[in-house]
């Protein structure tokens, strides 16, 4: 009996540990969804004379969602395949590689922000 209570406090923590990876993951990904919910809004309204930046338009939607639903999904997989294959178990590996891919995506908008307004400058 002692063993299989062992047992349930070990998968009952680890449960509670991929959810709080998962929440984290979840809360670091927020500005990206904006970024996104933002690309979409112009897909959305398109304009009814210009072809070219509806297009446009498209294009940097596509780019926007691979780069925001892939990173994460990407970094889901390859923390699940490394902790498969050093013989963990896959759903913490999978939380915490979608949490690192959350992250690297939160600094590369905050890099991206400070590089676009340190090399922006006003000229008349």
């Amino acid at each position: 009996m002692t063993e299989r209570t062992d047992i349930v406090r070990v998968r009952d923590g680890r449960g509670v540990l991929v959810l709080s990876i998962l929440v984290l993951a979840a809360l670091f990904l927020a500005p990206s969804l904006w970024v996104w919910s933002q690309a979409l809004d112009l897909v959305r309204h398109p304009s009814s004379f210009d072809w070219k930046s509806n297009h446009d338009n498209h294009v940097r939607f596509a780019a926007v969602s691979a780069i925001v639903f892939g990173v994460p999904l990407t970094g889901a997989f390859l923390g699940s395949s490394v902790a498969g294959a050093r013989g963990k178990h896959g759903g913490v590996g999978a939380a915490t590689g979608a949490f690192l891919g959350a992250l690297g995506l939160l600094l590369c908008g905050v890099v991206g922000f400070f590089w676009m307004l340190g090399g922006g400058a006003f000229r008349f």
